[in-house]
């Protein structure tokens, strides 16, 4: 269903049971939206979770989110939790996966999970495409990918999916894509001992899995690789692989606190 969080309208999903302590909050990947995913967002109402996905391109007039770039998404992706007003697990997919490592650094956050995260310093093939040159050059709007770029964006997706995906795809800001290829983006290693993952498959050909598993090695995280698969882990054919990785992942790393543990179901103390 749909809620807001402050200025920012997010979709939203409560389970029946509730049982993990603190929400998940979902951030999408560039050209992306709470729309795509939403089969993710499902699931882990499934498992039990809370989950949030803003949506950080509305329009905001605080002026640290009016800066652009990565920064201005940082800023507005603080705000949007800042809004919520409780301890979360972030989730973000390709840029959103990177937002959720930087935001690590924040206090409300307890963990961050990357799911085929943009990388800094590599040229994604997703952003650098011939079609977007004026458009990075005068830090236009992006558009959509096609052709092989679409393909391999869109390879893992259930079939019946991919024609609602593609649809569904929006322009997206130059600016803060063009800091992550240019390696502006900076990343403090293990921030306040929060815990880090950074799940890749091994034939994504946007997020190279020799350069993440480097990522990873300098931040203090910690991955999971999910063969066979593409960039599309958060649907299809490869999001079980990847949420059984993120879910162990969590559950070992937070421990009890994460739990919303019932007296009921472990007997009286006598």
């Amino acid at each position: 269903m749909s809620t807001r969080l402050g200025r920012f309208p997010a979709e939203y999903e409560r389970p029946e049971p509730l049982k993990f302590a603190w929400p998940i909050v979902l951030v999408p990947e560039l050209f992306t939206t709470a729309d795509h995913l939403a089969v993710l967002r499902g699931y882990l109402a499934s498992l039990g979770w809370e989950v949030y996905t803003p949506d950080l391109r509305a329009a905001f007039d605080c002026a640290p989110a009016r800066r652009g770039g990565f920064e201005g998404l940082a800023a507005r992706l603080e705000q949007a939790l800042s809004a919520l007003g409780r301890d979360v697990v972030l989730v973000g997919h390709g840029l959103g996966g990177l937002l959720a490592l930087k935001a690590a650094e924040l206090a409300p956050v307890r963990a961050a999970v990357a799911i085929a995260p943009m990388l800094p310093g590599v040229r994604s093939r997703l952003v650098m495409r011939a079609a977007n040159w004026r458009a990075l050059w005068l830090g236009r709007a992006l558009a959509p990918p096609r052709g092989a770029a679409l393909f391999h964006l869109m390879a893992d997706a259930e079939p019946f999916q991919r024609q609602a995906l593609v649809r569904a795809l929006v322009a997206d800001d130059a600016r803060a894509a063009m800091d992550v290829v240019r390696g502006r983006v900076r990343l403090e290693p293990t921030p306040r001992g929060v815990p880090r993952l950074i799940v890749t498959g091994d034939s994504d050909p946007f997020v190279p899995l020799e350069h993440a598993t480097r990522l990873a090695e300098r931040i203090g995280a910690a991955t999971a690789v999910v063969p066979g698969r593409g960039h599309w882990l958060v649907g299809g054919r490869g999001l079980e692989r990847t949420m059984a990785a993120a879910q162990r992942f969590l559950v070992r790393n937070l421990g009890a606190d994460l739990l919303l543990l019932y007296p009921e179901e472990f007997g009286s103390e006598d």
